[in-house]
Formats: structure tokens, sequence, C-alpha cells
């Protein structure tokens, strides 16, 4: 596979979604006086808004998306288009034939901000041999083209979310739900809304419950949407992930949030079974808000937390729980230095982040340019999270999850309890 091409970045500036929007929020004036603009349809809305409606069948939704992308998505460069519409397109991965039939499990699992079903491609390959059968949805405004994020709609994200979930109860015995960042936090609040069926069990990896620091800033969303669309309108070299970010998403994501919360500080949050995976370095999810939950609202036994972190440091005795499970992420021996919020998912063989894969190097740098670090030889560069200014040695964003075996080890047994526990 060719890698993406790297000419004509002279506004690329390449920072994690949360922390573009949290650093152009706060220097609002800016975005009335100056930008990188661009004439290009990726950066405009498409012919068509992605919808709601009810389905008939999974393999009826998955064409209807296929003909969305087909329509709407603006190829990036060096990767084929119809390649990049299956990577964006929503998927099921059934439970392996050599699955037993007698009861089935099912997990729903719900992409992040700027990003798409395609994080999950690992997750589910892995678990259907795990017999878990897995189902993705493609939330409104992503897998097309960054300019369809300006009509996004949290209210659709919720509609989508609440349909999909549905369904899959409808099939199968036990039916769980899950996401990653934003979708971890629309997973939640559908999970303790009470509405519709209930999940047997919440899976959360790095969900924005909370930011950090971009929550100080999102009141001023609301306002910078009057005068523009985007916070910037950077190169897209990911063919499943946005680079650029609208100021709507921040509208939206202010929304989700703050119904998010609502919902975790209800009374009975804590009757339901959590998975919840966290890496001590995010540089988008806040970390203390997210431990302080999970030990104060859910409370239920078969809940588990899993934090990467650097293990010689001392943990906090205040959050001791006999239900986390530490993972250290310094691991010298292989360049790494701590997880990053977009790792967690991803398996070490993933065609797209993993190791020697097209986006694994050098995808968002840390006080390097992108050319910079790529002329770096493999012995010099370390992996990371994302952070504001240079590291003690020169290091990009790390893109897969070092302890991935682990973590599905982990959350099977989340998923698929012993026998004597199942009811």
């Amino acid at each position: 596979m060719r890698q993406p091409r790297t000419e004509n970045l002279r506004c690329f500036t390449p920072r994690p979604t949360f922390a573009r929007a949290r650093a152009a929020l706060a220097g609002l004036v800016l975005l009335f006086t100056t930008g990188c603009s661009s004439s290009s349809a990726l950066y405009t809305p498409g012919p068509d808004r992605l919808d709601a409606n009810p389905f008939v069948s999974f393999e009826q939704y998955q064409s209807r998306v296929r003909s969305y992308l087909d329509s709407n998505l603006v190829a990036i460069d060096g990767y084929p288009r119809a390649q990049q519409i299956d990577w964006n397109l929503p998927f099921r991965q059934p439970a392996a034939n050599h699955c037993p039939g007698d009861r089935s499990t099912g997990l729903l699992l719900v992409h992040g901000l700027s990003d798409s079903p395609f994080v999950f491609r690992d997750l589910a390959e892995s678990l259907a041999q795990r017999c878990v059968e897995v189902r993705t949805l493609l939330l409104q405004g992503h897998g097309t083209r960054p300019g369809d994020m300006i009509t996004a709609d949290a209210a659709v994200w919720r509609t989508q979310v609440s349909t999909h979930f549905q369904a899959l109860a409808r099939d199968v015995d036990r039916a769980f739900i899950g996401g990653f960042s934003l979708g971890g936090a629309l997973a939640t609040e559908y999970a303790l809304s009470g509405e519709g069926a209930r999940p047997d069990g919440l899976v959360a990896l790095a969900p924005a419950w909370q930011l950090n620091g971009l929550r100080n800033y999102l009141w001023l969303a609301g306002v910078a949407r009057v005068f523009a669309d985007f916070v910037e309108e950077e190169p897209e070299l990911n063919p499943v992930k946005y680079e650029s970010v609208t100021i709507n998403a921040a509208v939206q994501i202010g929304e989700v949030l703050k119904r998010t919360q609502t919902a975790i500080d209800q009374p009975g949050a804590g009757e339901l079974p959590l998975f919840l995976v966290a890496t001590e370095a995010d540089s988008v999810i806040n970390l203390d808000y997210l431990t302080g939950r999970f030990h104060d609202r859910f409370a239920h036994p078969d809940s588990r937390l899993l934090v990467f972190r650097d293990t010689r440091q001392a943990w906090p005795a205040n959050r001791e729980d006999g239900r986390t499970t530490f993972f250290n992420s310094y691991l010298p021996d292989a360049n790494i230095l701590e997880m990053s919020h977009q790792s967690l998912a991803i398996a070490p063989d993933n065609e797209l982040y993993g190791l020697g894969a097209p986006l694994q190097r050098c995808l968002e740098p840390n006080g390097l340019s992108l050319n910079a670090c790529q002329q770096l030889p493999d012995t010099e560069l370390w992996f990371s999270a994302w952070h504001d200014g240079a590291r003690s040695v020169p290091t990009s964003r790390l893109t897969y999850n070092p302890w991935y075996d682990q973590m599905v080890a982990s959350l099977t047994e989340f998923l698929q309890p012993a026998p004597s526990r199942r009811q």
C-alpha cells in the first residue's frame, strides 16, 4: 500500500481533534481574522445527509450506507477510493462458526468524534472468535468528508444509537453496548437512559464523560459557529479519521457531555456492569473524572477498570479498588513512553495503524514537523500520547495497543461470564 502524500502541508499542524478545538476556541478571535482556507469539496457538506431511519436488517442498513458513502465520500490521496468506502462502512461481525448457538451475546460499538467504524475492526474480529457478535454504525457527519460535520446533529446520533441497539437486542440473548471516546459517551447516555431495551452491560473505551481543558471553552462554540464553520481546515492524510474539526462538532459534544454526566449522576447507575478502559496519559479525556465516577457511581461487583499507566509511579490510595487492573504503559524496549487516547482499540497488526503500517509512524508528532519526524531513524523515534510541545525525546502519537491481547481477554471475561455467574 502506498504511503499518503505529504506535499503541500504549509498549513498542517497535526493535533488531536479535541486539542485543536481547545486551542482554537480559547483564541476565538483568530477564527474571524486568520485561517488556512480551502475551496476543496472536503470542507463543504455533501449532497446527502445520513439519516437515522429504522431498517429491516443490518444488511439493508449497510447497503444504504454504502450508497451514501459512494455519493458523499471525498477520497484523500494515496488510497483507492473503493478501499476508503470499505474502511468507513459500518459492519456486522457474527460470532465464529465454532461458537455454540444456545445463548448468543452481542455488542454494539459506537465510534468517536471524526472517527469511523474502522477503529473497531480488530476488536470485532477478536471478539467474534470468542463468540461475541459485534455490530457498528456510522454516526451522521462521519466517514465521508469533514464538511459533513457542519450539519451533524447529536439528536440524530442519539437516535442512531438507540435504533441499532434495539435491533441488536432483538437478535441476541445478551446485548451489550459500548463505544470509544464520543461513542463511549453516547453509549453511556443510552445505557443509563432507561429508554428502550436495557443493555446487559456497558463497555466504555476512554469515554468522553469529561474532557481535558476543552470543557471550559465549549460555551464559545455556539458563538463561534455564527462566524465560521471550521476551527481549522487541515490537509486530510488519514482515510478513516478526519484531521479537520468543525465548530459545530464542539456544540454537539457539549450537549452530549451534559446529558451523559446527568445520566451518570442519577440514582441507579451502579446497577449496570461497566467495563471501563483508560490511559493515564490521555490528552483528551479527564482520567480523574473517569476513575472517580467508576468508584463512586458504578458499584456493580462485575464492573472492571483497566488503566494503562507508568507503573513505576504510585497510584493514589483514594483510587484503589479491587476491580481495577493496571498495565504498564512505559515500554522502553518498544520505544513507548506512554499510551495514547487513539491507541486503545487497535491491535499491533492493524493494516493502517499497526506496526509498520502506513499511519503508524509520525501520525501526530510532538513538537516536530511531519517531514522532520519521518526523517528520524527508527531507533530515535519514540511513541506517546499527544502533547502540546516537544518531549525529552522525539515522539509521535502511539497508534496501537501493545497490551491489546490482554485487554481483549479481560473484555471477553466481562462479556462472557463464567457459567456459575450466569443468570
